[in-house]
Parts: structure tokens; sequence; C-alpha cells
């Protein structure tokens, strides 16, 4: 049986529709007892798109790589809220997106569609900073062969803070990939949606 959580996503974007009205947005893929549906994949290319003032690109590459982002996203989620990591509400991002409203809409967006994404994008930062950021380690050895290799000018002391920051972030990052590579062989991931899987590599 179908879990549950299916349903409710597609209630959910059904609750402010008129009796009477069909809404049909097909689950694409579940991640453990989150869902992805088929608008989600296409809001995720339409964010994308304006937030880089390109245009958007629905094709199956795109959609494959839109899908292949919100699989992180859910699995960064869980842990999220299993971890009780803060979030934040949408809310705090709608006066950034309020200018930008005309705009959006020729993008096919919404301020709230925007807020949500600006929202999650500070979440994100706030648990790699939490969750990954601690363990890194950067040694004066590492600053000074980064500062050698890169040929960077100026004197090394008064660049040594930018350094540790880049490298550390950097190191960071390497270490969010990993856990989600984890992540994803722990995690039962199904395609209802097969051609959104990506080719065999």
């Amino acid at each position: 049986m179908r879990t549950i959580a299916i349903w409710l996503a597609i209630w959910a974007t059904a609750g402010a529709v008129p009796l009477g009205a069909v809404i049909v947005d097909r689950v694409a893929i579940t991640v453990g007892n989150k869902v992805i549906t088929e608008s989600e994949i296409d809001l995720r290319i339409r964010l994308t798109a304006f937030e880089g003032d390109e245009k958007p690109d629905f094709s199956l590459a795109a959609r494959r790589q839109a899908a292949q982002r919100l699989i992180e996203q859910k699995l960064v989620e869980r842990e999220m809220e299993v971890g009780r990591y803060p979030r934040v509400a949408p809310e705090a991002a709608k006066q950034v997106t309020a200018a930008a409203a005309l705009t959006l809409k020729d993008a096919g967006l919404t301020p709230d569609d925007l807020a949500r994404d600006l929202a999650w994008q500070r979440e994100l930062l706030t648990f790699l900073s939490l969750r990954f950021r601690p363990a890194v380690q950067v040694t004066d050895q590492d600053v000074e062969k980064y500062f050698k290799e890169q040929s960077l000018k100026g004197e090394l002391n008064d660049l040594r803070a930018q350094i540790e920051e880049k490298l550390t972030g950097e190191r960071a990052d390497k270490e969010l990939d990993l856990w989600l590579q984890d992540q994803r062989k722990r995690t039962r991931i199904e395609y209802l949606e097969k051609d959104l899987v990506e080719d065999a590599k």
C-alpha cells in the first residue's frame, strides 16, 4: 500500500481548491516517507532559473537534475527534523520577495515560492555550519600550502583568516556530499516517474 504521506501531499496541494475542481499532482519520487511531486520538480526548475537570472529549462536532463536536488533536500530535511535543527520561517524573507512580485509573476512564481526557497537556503547553511563545520580541522600547514599553491598576492598573515574560512567551507561541503551519498544508500528512494532516474554511470 502506498504511504499515507503521498496522499497527504496531494491533499495539501488541493486544500484551497473549490469543490468539483480536479487536482492532479502526481508523485514522482518517494524518499523514505517523504514525497516529491511533479509540481515540486517544475517549481525547483523555475526557482533555480529565476535565482540565476536564466530561462527555465524543462528538458528531461534538467528535470533529472532538479529531482536530484530535491532528493538531497528531503534527506537534509529529515535529518533536521530528527536533530531538531533551527528552522527559518518563510515570512522572514517576504520583505525581499515583495519588491520582486511582478518579476516573479512573469517567471511563473509567487512571492511565497521564493520566500520558502530563501528560507530553505538559510536552513541549509545553518545545518552545514552546525552539523559539519565543527568537525573540520584546518592546520597552519594547510593554510600555508594553499597560499603557495594559489600564488596569492599579499602577506600570509593578512590572508590567513580568509584562507581558513575558504578551506573550512570547502571541506564542510565535501563532508556534506559524503553524508548525502551515505544517506542515499541507507534510504529507500523509489522513482514512480521512471524517466527521472539518472543514467547509469
